[in-house]
């Protein structure tokens, strides 16, 4: 309750009006491959504009998770003006679960010549899992482990151009595997000790990015496109060995509404790779499965050198809300996913995709919020995954 509120205070300079403040109390259900089932209540506290613009949002939330118990969570949001966003996430759950993260976002600094993004955290997975290198690895292989990491970055961009931005990231990561949770799956360090990464370890990473964006909007799009690329060297900082590698990646996204904007196409392609070897830490390589890649399967399924995955969604717009006293747009979003990972795309570069049809359901309260739930079925069975944001 203390931190619910003091939280604006300290986020921004920008506090919302008392005025334009609603609240309500929303069941919660959710469930996940990897997270289990999670029950509770959500109670926002949604604060809005003349305009009807929200310009905050402040959550506080109690969940029961099947495999962690009890936990107590706030969650608050602020978009005091166009393209500028400030986020900060605390959680305390009964069983090793912690989180604590802080963003903030600004895409029109000095004029609209500069932008900066930076996020700090500390969180604690006690439900990570972990199934071996490959995109053939098999369910049996799957192990269990607390992901425990502290972690640090910070983007500055140029604007060169009309929607076009050269970015530069410094990050920190500094990742511990500890015993996890999840009493029935073995521990991840017991089964895979030769893996990279199993013991931990710290990363610094230096990244050089190009983005051209002629979007309508960063959060909530209807169209345009998204295109871009990044290298990136990164290091191991261990006592014992110092790796150097290189990470790539090229993303193209593509909104194509109708005239009336009530049905838009939408279409996503990532390639990424990463060089280095069997020296570079799993949890660096690439991988797919979760709520934005592969989503009939649990985050981090698939870990492999390189990783390709193609998604496409049909968004239909299906009616207009108006809730506690902001205008909300009602859609559905049937979509499938396609991808792969791969130690080479030398070989099998056209078979062995990993493929699972879905459906999403949405409620955008435009420009800053999408409250989602996508429900996808693949070959290892059904998922489940809800929160904010669209996957792409």
């Amino acid at each position: 309750m203390a931190l619910c509120a003091v939280a604006p205070a300290v986020l921004s300079p920008f506090p919302a009006s008392a005025d334009q403040r609603s609240h309500f109390v929303i069941p919660a259900v959710g469930t996940s491959k990897t997270d289990g089932v999670d029950v509770g209540l959500i109670v926002p506290y949604v604060f809005a504009d003349d305009e009807e613009r929200v310009t905050q949002i402040i959550a506080p939330m109690y969940l029961h998770n099947e495999f962690a118990g009890s936990r107590a969570a706030i969650n608050v949001y602020q978009y005091p003006k166009r393209g500028e966003e400030y986020k900060l996430i605390a959680s305390y759950t009964e069983k090793t679960e912690r989180r604590f993260v802080y963003d903030y976002r600004n895409l029109f600094l000095q004029g609209g010549r500069f932008s900066l993004e930076t996020s700090v955290g500390f969180f604690k997975n006690g439900t990570a899992r972990f199934f071996g290198i490959g995109n053939q690895t098999s369910p049996t292989q799957e192990t269990n482990y607390t992901d425990r990491e502290l972690l640090g970055h910070i983007t500055a961009g140029l604007y060169i151009g009309p929607g076009q931005r050269v970015l530069w990231t410094e990050r920190i990561r500094n990742v511990e595997i500890q015993t996890g949770v999840v009493q029935h799956l073995p521990f991840t360090q017991s089964v895979f000790p030769a893996i990279k990464g199993t013991g931990g370890g710290t990363v610094w990473g230096h990244r050089l990015a190009y983005l051209n964006d002629t979007r309508d909007d960063t959060v909530t799009p209807t169209i345009g496109h998204y295109f871009s690329m990044f290298a990136e060297l990164a290091q191991t900082l261990t006592t014992s060995t110092n790796t150097i590698f290189s990470r790539y990646g090229i993303e193209y996204r593509r909104l194509i509404p109708n005239a009336t904007k009530q049905y838009t196409f939408v279409f996503r392609g990532r390639l990424e790779a990463t060089v280095g070897g069997e020296a570079v830490p799993f949890f660096e390589r690439s991988s797919l499965g979760g709520e934005n890649t592969l989503r009939a399967f649990g985050v981090g399924r698939f870990v492999d050198n390189h990783s390709l995955v193609f998604n496409f969604e049909e968004r239909i717009q299906l009616f207009h809300l108006r809730i506690f006293g902001t205008v909300a747009e009602i859609e559905t979003a049937p979509f499938l996913d396609v991808g792969k990972v791969a130690n080479t795309f030398r070989y099998r570069a056209f078979s062995q995709y990993q493929a699972n049809p879905g459906i999403g359901f949405r409620a955008i309260a435009r420009p800053n919020v999408v409250g989602r739930v996508d429900v996808a079925s693949g070959n290892e069975g059904r998922a489940v995954f809800a929160g904010l944001d669209f996957p792409f």
